[in-house]
């Protein structure tokens, strides 16, 4: 794992990234494997719009999104863009991934991950699906197989953003800021307009303790994607670490409104509400003795 870490932050360091081919439009396999991989939906729309879609929204494609996680505004904008009689290569979504993205929703990991590293020994290639393995693993915690995953997917398609976002984020998780800004910053050179490169940038610069430019970077993700409940949390984050106590209980409670599940957020706002609570009282009994009589001058 070491050399592929000192190897590949060479490379990119080295030279300029680019796919080298224009990606093709997108089939229903690689929007699975997307999902399965954690993309936020905001980013994978956008992804499609980009790149043309190559299957059509018939009911089959909706029900196996809608398995997979899917939300219902997802898919009303898939279908606005797209919509359901279109001319497509294929209009089915394998079976297994959908098994795959619905149990990464359900935060099953330990039973998606042997869907997709059996897809892998059928298509080594795929650098989508390495990718994906990395995401599954890095939310088991196998921090060291995640980043080798992820490795790989750069390895195999260099220019997708989010195989450094991801490599990003698991430097950030080892405290490595240097590298994990470097990561950070070669997927937002890939796509500027990348709400979660923007995210792990803040959260590389929360690392090295840089923390106005860590708000900075996450005030732009949510500028591009301000539905997304992690970097409310990351914002959070930060400005706990900036002692603005008010602003990260803020932070917290809109996190917790775009996603009630997220129990980070729930307990690092009864933390910092405890925290506020205390100060209260404190600044309350301060201002009951000031206004006390003074024995000594009656």
């Amino acid at each position: 794992m070491i050399a592929k870490v000192v190897g590949f932050v060479l490379l990119s360091a080295g030279c300029g990234i680019a796919e080298t081919n224009p990606p093709k439009p997108v089939d229903c396999s690689q929007l699975l494997t997307w999902m399965v991989g954690g993309i936020p939906g905001q980013r994978v729309l956008r992804l499609t719009q980009e790149r043309g879609v190559a299957f059509g929204m018939n009911e089959d494609v909706t029900s196996a999104l809608s398995r997979a996680g899917a939300t219902p505004d997802f898919i009303r904008e898939l279908q606005k863009g797209h919509g359901t009689d279109h001319e497509a290569s294929s209009d089915t979504c394998p079976q297994e991934l959908t098994h795959a993205a619905t149990f990464v929703a359900q935060q099953r990991y330990d039973q998606a991950e042997p869907i997709v590293r059996k897809l892998l020994i059928a298509t080594p290639g795929n650098a989508d699906l390495h990718y994906a393995l990395g995401y599954i693993l890095q939310q088991r915690g196998e921090l060291d197989d995640a980043y080798d995953a992820y490795a790989d997917a750069a390895e195999l398609n260099p220019g997708f953003p989010e195989v450094h976002s991801g490599m990003s984020s698991i430097f950030s998780r080892w405290n490595d800021g240097q590298n994990a800004v470097a990561e950070a910053r070669t997927a937002l050179s890939l796509d500027p307009k990348n709400a979660e490169a923007y995210r792990y940038l803040g959260l590389a610069l929360f690392v090295t303790d840089k923390y106005s430019a860590a708000l900075n970077a996450l005030q732009k993700s949510l500028a591009r994607d301000p539905k997304r409940a992690d970097t409310y949390y990351d914002l959070g984050l930060v400005q706990v670490a900036e002692n603005d106590l008010r602003a990260a209980a803020e932070s917290y409670r809109k996190a917790i409104q775009l996603n009630p599940h997220l129990g980070e957020a729930q307990t690092s706002l009864g933390a910092v509400l405890g925290v506020l609570g205390q100060q209260g009282a404190v600044a309350a009994d301060q201002k009951s003795r000031s206004e006390a009589p003074n024995p000594s001058n009656e």
